[in-house]
């Protein structure tokens, strides 16, 4: 059972309970619900369509069963209320669905990350890598993250007629890959000029040890 059906049962074991726990896939549900009632297929599929057309990179779209079970989760706390349909329960937003929603989503902006990234955690081990394998693979990064921006900077041609505002996380992707790139190639840079040292690290009884005085990189 994932985090979000698990969270999402504790606040059906007690309704009326304020505010609720949303979790990631939660939130996403409550999103799609937003726009118009739909079943968990039809949840899965808009998601599904969503994720292929969008230039930013996600995790991998959830499946019909993690729909299905975090829909039934949010009818049980009382934030989406359902209606019978040929095709499975028709899941629609309640009042309290929809203000749990946007004081999510509130929270979410206000708040930055409190979970570092993988990267940021890799970086903190650059040095447990020698030297030439840690900037092959700081190079490799590089294109991908070129070709991230470029398939970035192309997606506004596709969305050609749809409002900014609606699109607008495209930007914040670009920037933000735009920023890393720059952080990175700025590493390569001293990498290559030899003005980063890497010192000589000996492993002790006592866990890693190194001379304090370790200049720049000999090359």
């Amino acid at each position: 059972m994932d985090e979000t059906q698990t969270r999402m049962e504790k606040v059906a074991a007690n309704p009326s309970s304020a505010p609720a726990e949303v979790g990631p896939l939660a939130l996403l549900s409550l999103g799609l619900l937003l726009e118009r009632p739909m079943t968990a297929r039809q949840l899965t599929r808009t998601m599904a369509e969503r994720a292929a057309d969008s230039p930013v990179e996600g995790p991998p779209t959830p499946g019909l069963e993690e729909f299905t079970a975090v829909a039934g989760a949010l009818g049980e706390a009382g934030l989406t209320e359902t209606v019978a349909d040929t095709d499975g329960p028709v899941y629609a937003l309640t009042d309290r669905g929809r203000s749990e929603f946007a004081r999510h989503v509130a929270d979410r902006l206000a708040s930055p990350d409190r979970q570092p990234s993988a990267f940021l955690t890799a970086v903190g081990y650059l040095g447990a890598l020698d030297e030439d394998r840690a900037t092959n693979s700081l190079r490799e990064r590089v294109g991908r993250l070129r070709e991230r921006a470029a398939r970035i900077e192309r997606a506004p041609a596709a969305n050609a007629g749809v409002p900014r505002l609606f699109v607008i996380e495209n930007e914040y992707a670009l920037r933000m890959c735009r920023a890393e790139l720059a952080w990175v190639e700025e590493v390569l840079a001293e990498l290559d000029a030899g003005t980063l040292a890497w010192p000589r690290v000996r492993v002790t009884g006592n866990g890693w040890e190194w001379d304090p005085e370790d200049g720049p990189s000999e090359r």
